[in-house]
């Protein structure tokens, strides 16, 4: 009986080798956390950075089908007038507008059917991303 008692009170407390486990476990532990809420929150931001271009390229092809189809013509001013309507952010944004021959294979086509390309392109993460729309704009 005495030398189990004694062999008790050697073992109090914690030794070096334990004390450095725990703390790699908690290393290893905290850093996957950690990891896994940067992903996180990396994507939450880019779907939210996607969806704001989104709302602003819905803006932009209703406002299109409002405007009178002369409107359209001068895409440049065009382009500027819908920037400030809308508060397009440009620091974080950019819009370009491009206008093609709805149809190639009719040459009066251009003349009561054009189409606009919509382009918002954005960087995220050092990478730039764009989303596109081609919306069609006939003569009343």
């Amino acid at each position: 009986m005495k030398n189990i008692r004694t062999k008790l009170n050697k073992e109090n407390g914690a030794t070096a080798l334990d004390i450095a486990t725990g703390a790699l476990i908690f290393m290893l532990f905290t850093s996957v956390i950690f990891t896994l809420y940067l992903q996180i929150y990396k994507q939450s931001s880019l779907i939210k950075i996607h969806q704001d271009a989104m709302g602003y390229m819905i803006q932009i092809c209703e406002d299109i089908d409002l405007q009178d189809y002369e409107v359209t013509e001068d895409l440049e001013t065009y382009k500027n007038q819908i920037i400030s309507q809308i508060n397009l952010p440009q620091n974080r944004y950019t819009l370009t507008l491009q206008q093609e021959k709805y149809i190639d294979s009719h040459p009066d086509a251009n003349d009561i059917v054009k189409k606009i390309i919509v382009n918002i392109k954005y960087t995220f993460d050092d990478e730039e991303r764009d989303i596109e729309i081609a919306k069609i704009k006939v003569k009343e």
